[in-house]
This record gives structure tokens, sequence and C-alpha cells, in this order.
């Protein structure tokens, strides 16, 4: 699958398709919101969810600004 071919998937295909096809490579939290950032071959994707446990937006991402929050996070084994 293509970042493309993600990005036009419906929100419900979004999220089956992170949970069965992605790897889950870090979480965190902050007052306002939970995020989850999952990897695909060629692409990462950043479930966000609100204070009520709702996922509120899903953000695909190649590189950049967005995965260096997740540095220094990620364990390699």
């Amino acid at each position: 699958m293509t970042l493309d071919e993600f990005n036009i998937l419906s929100f419900r295909d979004k999220y089956k398709t992170a949970l069965e096809n992605g790897i889950i490579l870090y979480n965190y939290v902050t007052k306002a919101e939970a995020y989850e950032c999952y990897s695909f071959n060629t692409f990462f994707v950043e479930m966000v969810y609100d204070d009520e446990n709702a996922i509120i937006e899903f953000r695909s991402f190649k590189t950049g600004e967005m995965l260096n929050k997740f540095s220094g996070k990620i364990e390699v084994y």
C-alpha cells in the first residue's frame, strides 16, 4: 500500500488498515490528546485520540518533522 492509497481510504478503513497492517512504533499521551505511530513499508501513520479516547484524526507522512517527535524513543531489538 502506498501513502496515496492510504489517504483515500475511509476513516474506518484507515483504522482497520493501521491495526492489521501497520507496525506500532510508539505511543504517547499529552493532557489533551494521545498519539500512536504506525509504520508501513514506505510511510507512517499517526493516530490521534482526544481526551475521551476517540480517534479524531489520522496523520500520514513519509519523513520529516512529524517523525522527529518519535526519534530517540524507539528501541530496536
